[in-house]
């Protein structure tokens, strides 16, 4: 307890220095729940609210990705505002990873979706921001609606709502429509075909609403498939389990190759995410102990990677005000030090070591070749075309010869080099920590 009232105190000083106090103060009950809950390992409270290992951690993620968008974003208009749409999200976020009902966490699963849309509308950068709104709310909505009508026949069938007291219950009684329930968080993660709506959000969305998005909004998908999985009982040889493994790495696979024609740096990492999240779905589905520990480790990775990226390609989008690669090359004439912090992430991006993304993809890696030698292949197909779209990011920002841009070194602040810093340092230096 002492531990976890000295990190909400650090938490809550840093955030007054940010004149934040008022986020410091709304969570610093629940930073206090979540240090707590890691040491706990597993307690429900009050049948609302419960307290796990992987909860503690998708709450750390979205408090830490929440006070660097808000780093990345000291000079925006409508301040006051802004910060109420950072507050609003994180707060639901939380109280997503929080709750222990299906029907609570379909409700703020749901609730999300209007600051964000906020934040898009808001503070996007182009008229289409209300056509990449639109996009965002009606994929993610359709698909919601399945997963309560999955949640409402447990309840009509006289079981709980509970994430963790309907176990026993609906693995004997299976769930003859699984695939059709979990559409809701395919979209949310995305998987292809689903994907369509997240380059458009990304692109129009400003950077804090991007990196919010990529590094946690994105994870309840993954979260919700991982809880919901814990109740569900489905055959790993049924024609919608193979069928569903087949075109998310095929998917994956399309991903990565529409990594390496992109012209722009956004949609560049936005389609990164989606194939990324493809091996964050095979670990889930998976339903083993390896493959859902790496889905985890992968999210974790992932959630800061992509934020990280984000929060770069901002940082050179106010010296050129382009986000087109050929307009941002020669990063290394402009500013040395973004240039340092491309090269790490990218790194981290193609899951090289000492990364989190390395441990996660071994994990899945191993998952996937037991359970197909195709599969195996195709992961190692993945792992290889990763590794060529983060060489294809780094080397057409930081090389060749640039254009000269007047504001570059007024612009490229200390802020920026130090939000990128704190992406790479835990997502290379966390798995000294892990259990």
């Amino acid at each position: 307890m002492v531990k976890s009232l000295a990190i909400s105190l650090i938490a809550l000083i840093i955030m007054k220095n940010l004149n934040m106090s008022v986020i410091g103060l709304s969570v610093l009950t629940i930073l206090s729940m979540g240090a707590t809950s890691v040491a706990m390992g597993g307690v429900e409270l009050n049948g609302l609210y419960t307290t796990d290992f992987v909860m503690g951690l998708m709450v750390t993620l979205t408090l830490f990705v929440a006070i660097l968008s808000y780093l990345s974003s000291v000079k925006i208009h409508r301040k006051a505002s802004f910060n109420l749409m950072i507050i609003s999200i994180s707060l639901i976020l939380v109280m997503s990873f929080s709750v222990s009902s299906f029907f609570l966490f379909f409700f703020f699963f749901e609730s999300v979706l209007a600051p964000l849309l906020l934040l898009i509308v808001g503070w996007g950068y182009q008229p289409e921001r209300l056509q990449a709104g639109g996009y965002m709310v009606i994929y993610t909505v359709f698909g919601s609606l399945f997963f309560l009508w999955g949640v409402s026949e447990l309840y009509i069938s006289g079981l709980s709502s509970s994430m963790s007291s309907v176990v026993s219950l609906v693995k004997k009684s299976g769930m003859s429509l699984w695939w059709l329930y979990i559409l809701g968080f395919l979209i949310k993660l995305p998987m292809y075909p689903f994907h369509l709506w997240l380059p458009k959000a990304h692109v129009e969305a400003p950077v804090a609403g991007s990196m919010l998005l990529a590094g946690v909004v994105l994870k309840l998908g993954g979260y919700g498939l991982l809880r919901f999985m814990m109740v569900m009982q489905m055959s790993l040889s049924s024609v919608f389990f193979v069928l569903l493994l087949v075109v998310n790495l095929a998917g994956g696979v399309y991903a990565g190759l529409a990594c390496v024609r992109q012209v722009d740096l956004k949609c560049l990492v936005a389609y990164s995410s989606v194939a990324h999240m493809s091996l964050v779905l095979l670990g889930v589905l998976s339903n083993t102990v390896l493959g859902v520990v790496g889905a985890i480790i992968i999210m974790i990775g992932h959630g800061l990677c992509s934020s990280g990226l984000f929060s770069y390609v901002n940082a050179i989008y106010k010296m050129s005000h382009s986000r087109l690669l050929v307009m941002n090359k020669g990063g290394f004439l402009v500013c040395p030090s973004l240039v340092l912090m491309c090269f790490l992430l990218s790194s981290s991006n193609m899951a090289a070591p000492p990364s989190l993304n390395l441990f996660g993809e071994i994990l899945v890696f191993g998952v996937g070749g037991w359970m197909s030698g195709v599969f195996l292949l195709t992961l190692g197909l993945m792992s290889f075309i990763s590794a060529c779209f983060s060489l294809y990011l780094y080397g057409s920002c930081c090389h060749g010869k640039g254009v000269s841009h007047s504001e570059s070194l007024n612009l490229s602040s200390v802020c920026d080099v130090f939000v990128l810093a704190a992406h790479w340092m835990p997502l290379n230096f966390m798995f000294m920590f892990m259990p």
